[in-house]
């Protein structure tokens, strides 16, 4: 327990910030971990375009189409 309240009393101004704001990194962890999940199954893909599409599509980005062509 006194460990615990070491790392409260160390960590105290980070504690308070989280309380105060409302933002966190939750949504580019999910991003992150999808990516990683593709990269895993797509392993052995030659062709980078290929890839790279599989993302787009997986991740539903919009973007034009000059920009998914080789």
């Amino acid at each position: 327990m006194t460990k615990s309240i070491e790392t409260l009393r160390l960590h105290h101004s980070e504690i308070k910030s989280t309380f105060a704001h409302h933002y966190s990194n939750g949504p580019l962890e999910g991003t992150n971990n999808k990516i990683k999940v593709v990269k895993r199954v797509s392993f052995g893909f030659r062709n980078f375009h290929r890839f790279r599409t599989r993302l787009i599509y997986t991740l539903k980005i919009h973007t034009k189409k000059v920009l998914i062509t080789k």
